[in-house]
């Protein structure tokens, strides 16, 4: 054999060896492709389930406990989001979004449920993001539940939040005309219009007072 044959045959080998390799790795994506597509069609079942059994019936139930509340339509939110939204209000003076969403990891070995809420104006620290990774093999759906449930009851907290902090309330704050003290005319024990103005009272001892002489008491 010449020297010219010889290498024509190791070309040929190397070529016949790497069309193998191709059609090895070719087969090999086409499994890991087809066990992706069902990995995949289970968590989309399972992720519309949750989203239709846990997580909509109690963003619904939320927003039903609040006037300036309402759930974006699906069409905007995407299939997998329930989305939502506080409009500013006079007992909320800031725009708030939150979001519950489910998603995959890249292999779509596990099912995440993740949390975010958006405030705007910030004037204090809250948990903005956070989610919870579940196998999707082994789903336990108590624990699906509890971890959403938990998670509503955070943002419940934060959102009350609003109401104790001063920097939202600026425009909510009055002063009882008598002891002088500040508080949010929402949680007034009394109220009373004259002169042309309404004045809060701390409490009704305050109003019996400010009723003896109210004219003492707006003079000063």
């Amino acid at each position: 054999m010449s020297d010219l044959q010889y290498l024509g045959q190791e070309i040929q080998q190397r070529l016949e060896f790497a069309e193998e390799k191709g059609r090895s790795l070719q087969s090999e994506l086409q499994t890991k492709m087809a066990d992706i597509e069902k990995r995949y069609a289970k968590f989309e079942e399972l992720a519309i389930e949750i989203m239709t059994d846990v997580i909509d019936p109690r963003m619904d139930r939320l927003v039903s406990y609040f006037d300036n509340a309402k759930l974006l339509d699906r069409d905007d939110a995407g299939r997998l989001f329930c989305i939502s939204q506080f409009d500013h209000s006079a007992r909320f003076p800031a725009s708030v979004k939150l979001a519950l969403s489910i998603a995959h990891d890249t292999e779509i070995e596990t099912l995440l449920l993740v949390y975010d809420l958006g405030i705007l104006p910030i004037f204090f620290k809250f948990e903005a993001h956070d989610q919870a990774v579940f196998p999707l093999d082994d789903l336990d759906q108590k624990q699906v539940i509890k971890w959403v449930d938990e998670k509503i009851l955070l943002f419940v907290d934060t959102y009350l939040r609003l109401e104790q902090t001063e920097q939202y309330q600026q425009n909510n704050l009055v002063t009882d005309p008598v002891c002088g003290m500040r508080f949010r005319k929402s949680i007034a024990s009394a109220e009373v219009k004259h002169a042309g103005h309404t004045f809060f009272f701390c409490s009704q001892s305050c109003h019996d007072t400010f009723m003896t002489d109210s004219q003492r008491f707006i003079s000063g």
